[in-house]
Order: C-alpha cells, then structure tokens, then sequence
C-alpha cells in the first residue's frame, strides 16, 4: 500500500501504520463491500486505550465521546461534543490511503498531529518524504 500523510509518501508499505512505536492503524479490503476499511487505536493524553473502530465504524467507545462518519471514500472520527474533526481517512484508491487530518495521541501519551503540509509527534516534524517501506509498516517515530 501507499500511504499519502501529511505532505510525507511512504510507498510499498504493508497494510499497518505504526506510530510511536504500536501499530494505530491498519487497512483491510472488505470484499463483502468491496471497500476499504480502517482498524484503529484511539488513544487519550496518558495512552489509555479510549476507543477502537474496527471496519470504518466505533467497535468500542469508553466515554462515549466519539462518533464516526463514514460516507465512503472518506471516514472521519470526530469529538462528539464540539464536532471536531480528530482523524479523516480518504481511500484513493484499493491502494492508496491519504491522511491529510488528524489531532490524536499515541499509546505512549505523545500528541500526534497531521495537516495537508506535515505530519508530527510531539516536537518532532516531517514534511516532504518519500519513504520506500519494502513491503514493511509505515513508521511514524
């Protein structure tokens, strides 16, 4: 798979994204729908599993302060009391996946951020790479 983040490529990945060290995301071909689907950690500012989506949708929601919206080819996870925007998923393609928004943390606590330009875990900032992952997980550290 190819996973366009931030302005970052990183091509030939496995269908698994590691951030901070744990696999948060993963991406599976739903043949029933023939679609794409999300798997993800979410997690809050101390790394506590908060809640989990499982093929594009909310398996597990501890506080209740999460909602998805999944209108395909684009799955969001917003914060249910403000309506912001946390992660938003686009499926270009049965390949490619694009992550050009996101304000979460990672299983270590680390706030993790992703805008159209950037992606970046706690201090530290990238933009502009072109990563070839030979057929391993993209990693975000």
């Amino acid at each position: 798979m190819d996973f366009d983040i931030g302005s970052n490529l990183y091509r030939n990945a496995d269908t698994d994204i590691e951030i901070d060290g744990m696999t948060q995301f993963a991406f599976e071909h739903n043949r029933r729908y023939n679609e794409m689907m999300l798997r993800g950690l979410i997690f809050d500012q101390r790394g506590t599993l908060v809640a989990k989506i499982s093929e594009n949708s909310l398996a597990m929601n501890l506080q209740g302060e999460f909602e998805m919206r999944s209108e395909y080819p684009v799955v969001q996870l917003l914060r249910r009391e403000t309506g912001d925007i946390l992660l938003e998923v686009k499926f270009l393609d049965g390949n490619r996946v694009q992550i050009h928004k996101a304000r979460l943390y990672t299983g270590r606590g680390k706030p993790f951020e992703v805008t159209p330009t950037l992606w970046k875990l706690k201090d530290d900032t990238h933009s502009g790479e072109n990563i070839d992952c030979d057929g391993k997980p993209a990693v975000l550290k």
